[in-house]
């Protein structure tokens, strides 16, 4: 056996907790005076719950030689990792729609999410690929994710989707006023957009040439300095899991001590790349949206929230939500659509 490995038994229910001498954050002994036990803390179905109080020492520093660990396969010597991937390869398995407790909390918030949202346009999308929202997040595991505070499920915050939503409906009325917003044309394209922003809701007038119909239609859905938009955007919950809800990612800043340093140290090949494990919501997940009106709203339901449906799926489909959209993060489509 290689020096300074342990050897890990393989367990029955592979989760954090068959992991042995693992020293949590916080201690869980801090935990036990709210009637808690550590079994049931670990072992819970709450993926927030684990992910923010019960991490173990090891995954959080996730130094070169801290907790490396062996893994055997039938008795044979095999394959090395670091504790902290260990960790985060089976810390997903047990949040599958197999899971009778999980399958409940999935139901149980879309039912509450249909009493909430009564007479509004709602909507199915499925994830086309990984989603991951709020990554920017603090947290003792250098990443951030959205998850629901009671049921740990992940879902989508109503002001992220009417900025989702605000965004594209800019882009479009720039394209369809012949305002360009391609950064091969324009040296500021961000400067060019805000300055449309304002001018469609009353801030300054730029002398921007757009059409009156999409003035107007931008200051219903997202409202002007003087009043509110028509619209209200409900949070997006899950109503279908095909498989696992969450999936492992890797990404490997290759630049390190230029990061951490804020760009004081130069960046250069002879740098040592640290990997960097985290967390995604998978793909092929159906997600429900709802957009409704205001209880003082002027325009009849049909109009707007017509319009404002088919802007948020078109943003949904052509932009993503959520971090590394870039990359092809956070993309959906529509179910219905041939």
């Amino acid at each position: 056996m290689a020096k300074n490995l342990k050897p890990i038994p393989e367990p029955e229910f592979l989760i954090p907790s068959d992991l042995p001498a693992l020293d949590f954050v916080p201690p869980v002994e801090d935990r036990r005076k709210d009637g808690l036990k550590t079994t049931n803390v670990v072992r819970t179905s709450n993926f927030g719950l684990l992910i923010s109080r019960f991490i173990p020492h090891q995954v959080v520093r996730n130094e070169k030689n801290d907790a490396i660990i062996e893994i055997r396969n039938n008795g044979k010597e095999g394959v090395y990792q670091t504790l902290r991937s260990h960790w985060f390869e089976h810390l997903p398995q047990n949040f599958t729609q197999a899971n009778p407790e999980i399958a409940s909390l999935i139901a149980s918030t879309h039912q509450r999410w249909l009493a909430m949202t009564e007479g509004a346009a709602r909507f199915t999308m499925v994830s086309r690929s990984r989603m991951i929202v709020g990554l920017g997040g603090k947290g003792a595991l250098e990443f951030g994710i959205t998850l629901h505070p009671v049921t740990g499920l992940p879902y989508i915050p109503g002001s992220a989707l009417k900025g989702l939503c605000r965004n594209y409906a800019l882009y479009y009325i720039a394209e369809q006023s012949g305002i360009s917003l391609d950064p091969a044309q324009v040296k500021n394209t961000s400067e060019v957009a805000n300055q449309l922003d304002e001018q469609l809701t009353g801030i300054k007038d730029y002398r921007l040439k757009v059409h009156p119909e999409y003035a107007a239609l931008y200051r219903n859905l997202f409202g002007t300095q003087a009043e509110a938009g028509q619209c209200v955007f409900y949070d997006a919950v899950i109503s279908r899991v095909p498989e696992s809800l969450f999936a492992v990612e890797v990404m490997t800043p290759h630049f390190r001590k230029y990061y951490e340093s804020g760009g004081k140290d130069a960046p250069h090949d002879a740098d040592e790349p640290k990997s960097i494990t985290y967390i995604a919501v998978n793909a092929g997940i159906a997600f429900r949206f709802a957009i409704g009106l205001r209880h003082n709203a002027s325009l009849s339901r049909e109009s707007i929230l017509g319009d404002a449906r088919s802007l948020l799926m078109e943003a949904l489909q052509l932009m993503g939500i959520g971090a590394k959209t870039a990359a092809g993060y956070g993309v959906f489509y529509d179910p219905k659509a041939k």
